[in-house]
């Protein structure tokens, strides 16, 4: 089936596209060239997300955000590794955390904008801890998302 410019090509009619067609439709839908090195199924999987992309929405703020984080920081310091163990990777949108504190239970569900506790939306998990504890605390820590220190430990455990 060779491509028209004006026809309509769904997703799952991309894989019976030649590459050169794959091309000049990447050319149409992204507004620019694709790279040279792209093969068959790469291209077809960069205009499916496109596509998916314009009729569902993009990625959320906090995973654009940690993109933009991890790409600055490789081209600052070429760092391919993984993040280090001290940083504190939030889960996805629609992860609810429990925490029991003072024989309650409460649930927070991870948002693409923040944190939903009680009703009402919150920036950070410190926040709803101080809130639920009525002292300073850090919110991953409080909500079982980073280890505590081996220090603090070692005090729990009488040492």
């Amino acid at each position: 089936m060779p491509y028209h410019r004006d026809a309509i090509i769904d997703l799952e009619n991309l894989e019976n596209l030649s590459r050169a067609e794959l091309r000049t439709l990447w050319t149409e839908e992204l507004a620019e060239k694709p790279p040279a090195s792209l093969g068959r199924d790469i291209l077809a999987l960069g205009i499916a997300y496109a596509r998916q992309e314009r009729r569902y929405g993009g990625l959320s703020k906090p995973v654009v955000k940690e993109l933009d984080r991890l790409s600055a920081r490789v081209l600052r310091d070429g760092a391919t590794d993984a993040p280090q163990p001290s940083m504190t990777t939030l889960p996805r949108a629609g992860t609810i955390l429990v925490r029991e504190w003072h024989e309650t239970t409460h649930h927070v569900t991870v948002t693409d904008d923040g944190f939903l506790w009680n009703g009402k939306i919150h920036r950070s998990l410190s926040t709803i801890a101080r809130a639920i504890t009525g002292t300073k605390w850090n919110g991953p820590r409080f909500f079982g998302l980073r280890d505590v220190k081996a220090k603090t430990s070692e005090v729990q455990d009488g040492r």
